[in-house]
């Protein structure tokens, strides 16, 4: 068959389908979009002649074989949405997720954004914020800036800070979609600050050879910002501050260590098939380990009213595995501070050195591979209280780098590994802290070991009181 066959009369074709053939997904959904466009059913054939082959293009006017039919409607959709973001296809009643649609000044950069709703269900429920970027070709940024069902958006200045703030309400229409516990939100003005600012929130500088980072506090965060500092075996480290109630993007090659805040995220690919909350903290439970990995639906964590500080962990997107080495000199280390640094920090280089080379050695360090990078310290801006030190510390395979007594200083180390090349090497802690030991002469049989991953934490190793203060 060459050409069409137009013989049959595709309009027609509608209500002679039996009842039997209408609850067939491919049918149904051609069906859906024939009604859609029932103004303009040429533009159907059309497309079909275009991107269906003689067999397809025939089924789709004389709906005569459901599986060419399958095969052609995908096509169709693909010919018809072109260029467009497409949330889920029209229904029965020719209706689709999206519900409103509000144009507004959000960020006053002149030009007028605009906010896309979507009632539900889930993963076309939300809104969406679209800026464009370049009108003659069509061009927009977009991002999610809600997953709530949304079937109005109210637009106005809550806070009356000169920036325009929306709110929404959830779609409950008996008879037409129903979502769970519907509610009024409100969402403050993010937007103006995701254009690219002189004034960065992140700031670094050198002291004492090592980085000093100061950031603000999470939830004072005006917006999204990241400062990737390191990258070791492959592997880019960077500092990142999410303001209050918003989202992020993970992928699979994305592991996220909290600092400061929570972070939280919906899975459902659980082995019981049912949809779990989960959330993290700077720390996860006692004596336990934790994958610093986010398998989250859609790929999306949101923050809560505190915002969020966070060190994330991104492979190399040509890296299949995590890399493995059998010397420190192998690990490539790399300074990956961006040009809006300055050329102090820039220039700073980052190396292992052996322990047994510092100033602060001990006889126990003596002849082991046991190396250390001095680290980067990270305060508040506003007051420069101290929240946290980070170092890194390498071993060869097999090293025992010995005890650690904190007994008689006021903070305790948690671990987050990064490479674990045996898969074996962890921690090792004292099953009764409370009682008197020497560290020297203690028996291994004293202490349970703790493995830890790569790319996974372990939680705190010491005795907290009830008020989850460290037992000194």
């Amino acid at each position: 068959m060459n050409k069409v066959d137009r013989s049959c009369s595709l309009y027609e074709q509608f209500s002679s389908i039996p009842e039997s053939d209408r609850d067939d997904p491919a049918v149904e959904q051609f069906l859906n979009i024939g009604w859609h466009n029932n103004g303009n059913l040429l533009k159907i054939i059309e497309a079909s002649g275009l991107v269906c082959n003689d067999y397809e293009a025939y089924t789709v006017v004389c709906l005569s074989d459901k599986r060419l039919l399958k095969s052609c409607t995908a096509k169709i959709l693909e010919k018809i949405y072109d260029r467009r973001d497409v949330y889920g296809y029209p229904n029965v009643h020719g209706e689709g997720p999206g519900h409103h649609i509000v144009c507004a000044g959000f960020d006053k950069d002149g030009d007028e954004e605009f906010l896309v709703a979507l009632r539900g269900p889930s993963p076309n429920q939300g809104v969406y914020y679209y800026k464009p970027i370049d009108l003659s070709r069509g061009l927009f940024a977009k991002w999610k800036v809600t997953d709530d069902s949304a079937a109005r958006i109210a637009v106005v200045d809550f806070n009356n800070n000169g920036l325009l703030d929306f709110a929404t309400i959830g779609y409950y229409v008996p008879g037409y979609y129903i979502v769970e516990n519907p509610s009024i939100n409100i969402y403050y003005n993010r937007f103006a600050n995701k254009n690219v600012q002189d004034t960065k929130e992140l700031q670094v500088t050198k002291q004492n050879n090592e980085l000093l980072f100061k950031v603000p506090r999470p939830h004072k965060a005006l917006q999204y910002e990241m400062m990737p500092f390191i990258t070791i075996g492959g592997i880019t480290l960077s500092l990142e501050m999410i303001p209050s109630n918003s989202l992020r993007q993970v992928d699979k090659n994305t592991y996220i260590k909290v600092l400061s805040g929570v972070i939280m995220w919906i899975d459902s690919s659980t082995e019981l098939s049912q949809t779990v909350n989960h959330s993290r903290t700077f720390v996860c439970k006692p004596k336990t380990v934790s994958s610093l990995r986010i398998c989250s639906n859609e790929n999306v964590t949101t923050t809560g009213n505190e915002g969020i500080l966070l060190i994330v962990l991104k492979m190399n997107e040509t890296m299949d595995s995590i890399s493995r080495f059998d010397s420190i000199q192998k690990v490539t280390i790399e300074n990956v501070l961006s040009e809006y640094c300055s050329e102090e920090v820039r220039n700073l280089s980052f190396q292992f050195i052996r322990c047994d080379e510092y100033d602060w050695k001990t006889e126990k360090c003596k002849g082991l591979e046991f190396y250390n990078m001095k680290g980067f310290e990270i305060k508040f801006v506003d007051n420069d209280e101290h929240l946290c030190y980070i170092q890194l510390w390498a071993a060869a395979q097999g090293t025992n780098c010995e005890v650690h007594n904190h007994s008689n200083v006021s903070s305790c180390e948690v671990h987050a590994c990064i490479i674990n090349s045996t898969g074996k090497g962890g921690m090792m802690y004292l099953i009764n802290s409370k009682e008197d030991y020497d560290p020297l002469t203690t028996p291994n049989s004293q202490f349970q070991k703790l493995e830890v991953s790569s790319l996974y934490e372990h939680g705190l190793l010491w005795n907290i009181d009830e008020q989850k203060k460290t037992v000194l």
